[in-house]
Formats: structure tokens, sequence, C-alpha cells
């Protein structure tokens, strides 16, 4: 019996299995430059046949005559890590396409505690939040609203709502080990309620924890998760700073911490972002979308002089009722007093006044000032739990074929952009992060990739960065260049102690299997996966 003969006999009809290349094409796609083949893809429509599909692949006939990988995703839009490429092409690869699982089981308005499926996107969950009237907030990320919200938590994503750390607000794990037994927490299968509500509330269970096993891993098909979700409160506010010196870093990364020693979880995450990252939100490149070449120091003071980019901006939010949102609007601003060339609240009169006038006044010579004020808007808008594109036109940044309009749904992996991630943790010490962008600008300016530098700071002690390695997909120097350039800051980046928090499929085939960690790893995953059938290679396990 042949691979697509065996699948389909055990599918019940709300779900399907094809070969054919329309279906594989979807999910082969990669911005990143990476190739995979795939022989078929399961589209789940229920999720018995998860199980189904495990329990065939592990099959001693199966083994003997169709050896087949499962590699499960929820949309596969995880653009810059391998979007929906299986890990490794030692087997037949089998995507398990979970996006029509899109449903949020659970939702209590009280607590806001929430339960959802892996094919409940960003947007779906604000609109279904919508449909209830409510204003709890979604845990957005930059990825765009097509994205799922549980593949976030289960990579152990960041976002810049509260609950930054969008794992550490998982509660509950459900789904199916490789065996294809049903797994849920000791509280669940205790508990002889039907709603099970002490399960969905208590995060650490009994006994060792287990269900961070299945982050960052292949050891299970995870059905569901729930989480906490966060209101924003009535004080809510952003803040602006602008620091415009050249040798600015160390005034503008210290006013950051100083605001998190001081005001701890009112704030949330706070970006710090150099002017070449913000040039490439504000403006169109100036080399041509298609040119495999650096913005020139003049191209970039032009940018800058136009749009009024400094060489360093700080944006962060505070989330507090009004009464302390006013006192820590003060506290931010004493901070930066001294340090800061501009400060701006979102409900400043300056901005506020902007946003009067852009919308009274609509002369061409305002235009500028009205496109930074909708994209401020934006902004705004992800700060407070709505899901939208604003930074998803960095992924077209070269590419010559498609560009970004905001009128269509934007898909950098089916408009064939080019763009890799280096997301290293750096120590949050001003030599160490001004070393790091020392490093970041010389390698990138080799090999012909824009230097963009982003902090994404989530308290006082950790910061992590987020350096986008954009290229045209379809020049194959310029895409030789940007995995070379990938693996030199990696390289030199793990020697002064920037280490990577996530890593692509490609950077995850180069973890060192020798090391004590991951050699326990890979006796876990082994006892969970016997045959080695879900997701093999997934973090070289």
């Amino acid at each position: 019996m042949t691979l697509q003969a065996s699948i389909e006999q055990v599918l019940s009809s709300s779900s399907s299995y094809s070969e054919d290349p329309t279906a594989t094409a979807r999910f082969a796609r990669s911005p990143e430059g990476f190739t995979r083949n795939i022989r078929g893809v399961v589209s789940i429509g229920a999720t018995d046949d998860i199980q189904a599909m495990l329990k065939l692949a592990n099959a001693p006939e199966t083994l003997a005559s169709n050896p087949f990988a499962i590699f499960p995703v929820s949309t596969g839009n995880n653009w810059g890590y391998g979007t929906g490429l299986p890990e490794t092409d030692d087997r037949d690869a089998v995507i398990l396409d979970l996006s029509a699982l899109s449903n949020v089981t659970y939702f209590d308005e009280e607590d806001g505690i929430c339960s959802l499926q892996p094919g409940v996107t960003q947007q779906r969950l604000y609109e279904f939040l919508q449909s209830k009237g409510s204003d709890y907030m979604v845990p957005v990320t930059g990825a765009g609203p097509s994205c799922s919200v549980l593949a976030n938590a289960l990579e152990r994503g960041y976002g810049i709502t509260p609950g930054t750390d969008h794992f550490a607000t998982v509660t509950c794990i459900k789904g199916y080990l490789p065996t294809g037994e049903f797994y849920e927490s000791s509280l669940a299968a205790m508990d002889q309620t039907s709603d099970k509500l002490v399960d969905k509330a208590f995060k650490w269970k009994h006994g060792p924890y287990l269900d961070g096993l299945f982050t960052q891993s292949g050891n299970m098909v995870v059905t569901e998760v729930t989480l906490v979700l966060e209101k924003p409160k009535d004080g809510f506010d952003s803040f602006y700073m602008r620091f415009y010196k050249p040798d600015s870093f160390a005034d503008a990364y210290l006013t950051v911490k100083s605001i998190f020693q001081s005001l701890g979880a009112v704030v949330g995450s706070i970006n710090l972002m150099d002017r070449r990252r913000v040039a490439a939100m504000v403006s169109e490149n100036p080399q041509g979308p298609g040119t495999h070449q650096n913005m020139t120091d003049e191209q970039l003071d032009d940018i800058a002089k136009r749009h009024q980019v400094p060489h360093w901006t700080v944006v962060g939010t505070i989330y507090a009722p009004k009464s302390v949102s006013r006192a820590a609007r003060k506290e931010i601003a004493a901070l930066a007093a001294g340090r800061a060339d501009e400060v701006l609240f979102s409900s400043g009169i300056k901005i506020k006044f902007g946003q009067w006038l852009v919308k009274h006044l609509p002369f061409s010579f305002l235009t500028p000032v009205k496109e930074q004020l909708e994209k401020l808007e934006m902004g705004m808008q992800i700060m407070k739990g709505i899901p939208n594109q604003i930074a998803l036109p960095l992924a077209y940044w070269r590419n010559p074929r498609v560009r970004p309009d905001g009128q269509r749904a934007l898909n950098p992996a089916e408009d064939g952009c080019g763009i890799l991630w280096y997301a290293p943790l750096v120590p949050a010490k001003v030599p160490q992060m001004e070393l790091f962008i020392a490093m970041v600008r010389r390698i990138c300016a080799t090999y012909n990739i824009e230097p963009m530098v982003t902090f994404t700071n989530f308290s006082a002690h950790c910061t992590d960065s987020t350096i986008p390695i954009v290229f045209d997909r379809e020049n194959p120097a310029a895409v030789a260049d940007a995995q070379t350039c990938l693996n030199k800051l990696f390289e030199e980046g793990i020697k002064n102690g920037f280490v990577p928090y996530r890593m692509n499929i490609e950077q995850q085939q180069q973890i060192d299997k020798a090391a004590p960690f991951w050699k326990a790893a890979k006796q876990i995953n082994t006892s969970l996966d016997s045959n080695n059938i879900l997701s093999p290679g997934r973090y070289d396990l």
C-alpha cells in the first residue's frame, strides 16, 4: 500500500491528505532561502486524526515499508526562522497542518483565562474578544495578525503588552504525545469536574514541571493551551524618547534601565532602536528594493533630516490606573532629563495637536508628519493588544517585485521576501551592548546587509536584540551573503556572550549534542518518541 493510501485510510472525513504540488508549495515557500522536500500535507479538521496519524507513523508495517516523519505547524507563518518548512530531510516529510483547528475553547471574562487551539491567530482572537464585548488584550507580536497565538507561546516568544513573556502566561498545555497518547496535566487528570478550572488557573501542577518540555521542541503535537490575558488600564500611555547625538547610546540605555529600576511592572517591555532601524520604518529603501547594497551615510542622513530620526529612539508603554500613570509620566520625564533630547507621551499635547493638525489641514507639506503620526497610531494599537501589520513591511525592504501597500494582508513567504533573524540575548551592560552594536555593524556591512539594531528590554537585567537580515530572495548572491552573515554573527556572538534564545531550523543543527544539557534533552525526547517520528531535528533532537 502506498503512503498516500495508508494515510487516507486512517483519516476521518474531517481531515484530508494531499501530495499535490499546490498543497506542498504553501509550506515550501521560505523567506529564509532554505529548501526542503515535502511529501505531502495532512489538513487536520478533527483532533482525533492527529492521534491516528501518530499511530500510523509508529506502526511496525509503516516503519518497515513507508517510514515518514510528521511535522506539525499551526499556521506556518514563522517568518525568518523556518516558516512552514520541516527541520530535516532524511525521511518523507508529512506536514500536519493544524490551522483549521481555530476555536477559542474556553473564555472566562472575569479572570481573563482563555483556552485556544493552534489555528487561532492574533486576528482571530481579537475578533473573538470583540464579539464578546471584552477589552482584554491579544498578546500581539510584530509578526502580524495571521500568526498563531499558541505557536508563539510555545516558541517562548515575547511582545510589548503586559505578559511580555508569552509562555509565562500559559497555565496549561494539552495535546498528543508522539505515541498517540493524549496528554493533560496531573491536576486535570485528578479533577472530576467538567470545567477543570484549577488546571486552567494554576501553572505549576504536581511533581516535576513537564509543560516546559513541550516548548521549543518536537515532544508533542499541542492541540490547546490556556493562557491568562491582561486588560489595559485606564491610564494607558506610551512614551517616545529621542537621542540625537551619535554617541548617545549609553544615555539612552541607562535611561531605559533606570525606568525599569524605578517603575518595574508599571511599564511593559521597552524598545531601543538605532536610526537605521527607524529609517526603514519611515522611508522606502533609497538604494531601491532590488539593490544588494546598504544605504550610504549621506542617504541615511537625508532620511533622518526629513523624518526627524535621531541616532537612538526609545519606545515604551505605561500600563497603570490614571493616578499611577500620572505619577509614572513625571518619573519617566525626570529620569530622562539631561539625557534625552526629547520626551513625548501619547497623551501629551504635542502629539494630540499634531494629530488634530494633520486631520484638519491635510496639506502636502504635512505628508511626512502625517505618515509618522499614522505609524504612531498603529504602534499604539499594538501596545493596546490590537494586531496589525506595522512591522511586516520591513521584510519587503529589498523585495523589488512586491511592495507592501497596506491594503491587503501581507505574507512575506508568498510575496517572495527574504528575511532571517539574529536574535541573541545580550548582557544588559553598556560596554557589552556597545560591543554588540559594533560587531553587528561591522559584520553586516561586510555582507551588504543593512545593520538595523533593536534592543527589546524586558527588565533592568535582561535584554534581547533582534537583527533583521533582509535580502532579495531571488538573488543567489544575496541569499548566500545573508546566510553567511547570520552564521558569522552567531559564531562571533557566542564568543562574546551574545547567545541566541531562538534559532532557525538550520542553526538548530549546530547544537553541541555532547553537552550534558542536550544529552539529557535527547534522552527525554527518545523516551517519548522512540521511533523519532515527530519533528525529528527540532533543536537537533
